[in-house]
């Protein structure tokens, strides 16, 4: 056990009191409210790549109609639904994707925390579903910790509800509850984006250990799902991505349909993502 982890387990106590004390507080601002940035140069952390990017996000931008979101926002958070789009091109690109033939889309995103990047979910889900006309997208962000603190003074919900509402789309939905316990089924498409599925990664965000059960997320994903649905996770590093694999492979319920590495610069830290990797999971 190194550092890292002894610091982690140190916060056992504390992470248990503090999220019983933001489940009955519940603190809340009221929806946040965005500031606009301007978007020029932003990819100028690439030196010679910048043009290359720039050329990428103008495509994304006129494919997944993201000038509401380039009106109103920052630099920081309009890269991150750049940088999601991207990845999650990437990470489908050939697959047939799991939208019925009929015309509503019904997704779900475990652990949306503020939700910054629901506006390129939506759209993403808007733009694949369109083979048979435009689609009604029903879209819900599923938050445990809701009322954690950010910026502002304002808890996630705050944010989350406001970017939520940015989309446009009233079936977009942000709700505080434990994943494990939802029992609406027969989802198109289910997103976990960097779950924590190591302990020492759970004591670290801040969370209680009895609320740490990556075994019951991935089991209740498999009910939730119809068949031929697809679970799409996104892991920060190879150790989280192969517990992953072996909680889907053991839960028996998925197929796997690809893996790799998520690749993209549209960020400025995207050093710092170089070790992401995806995984693509089908319902049998």
């Amino acid at each position: 056990m190194n550092f890292l982890h002894l610091l982690a387990f140190a916060r056992i106590p504390g992470n248990a009191c503090s999220f019983l004390l933001r489940r009955m507080i519940r603190w809340s601002r009221g929806k946040a409210v965005f500031h606009q940035e301007p978007k020029d140069n932003l990819f100028a952390y690439l030196n010679d790549g910048a043009h290359d990017a720039e050329a990428r996000a103008a495509e994304l931008h006129a494919r997944y109609d993201l000038e509401p979101l380039a009106r109103l926002s920052t630099r920081s958070n309009y890269r991150k639904n750049l940088y999601l789009l991207d990845s999650l091109e990437k990470a489908s690109l050939g697959l047939s994707l799991p939208f019925p033939e009929y015309s509503v889309i019904k997704a779900m995103d475990i652990g949306s925390q503020d939700w910054y990047y629901v506006f390129a979910l939506e759209r993403w889900l808007r733009k694949h579903g369109r083979s048979n006309g435009e689609p009604v997208v029903k879209l819900t962000g599923i938050e445990l910790d809701a009322y954690e603190l950010c910026a502002a003074f304002r808890s996630r919900i705050d944010y989350a509800t406001a970017f939520a509402e940015q989309t446009g789309n009233p079936n977009v939905s942000y709700v505080v509850g434990d994943f494990r316990k939802w029992r609406e089924r027969g989802h198109d498409i289910l997103f976990l984006f960097y779950p924590l599925v190591l302990r020492y990664q759970q004591l670290l965000w801040g969370l209680p250990m009895h609320t740490f059960d990556p075994e019951g997320i991935v089991a209740n994903a498999a009910v939730s799902t119809r068949p031929g649905g697809w679970l799409v996770v996104f892991c920060h590093t190879m150790p989280e991505h192969k517990k992953i694999l072996d909680l889907c492979w053991k839960n028996g319920a998925f197929a796997l349909l690809r893996e790799g590495e998520v690749v993209s610069t549209l960020v400025d830290f995207y050093v710092e993502t170089r070790d992401r990797r995806f995984s693509i999971w089908v319902k049998t």
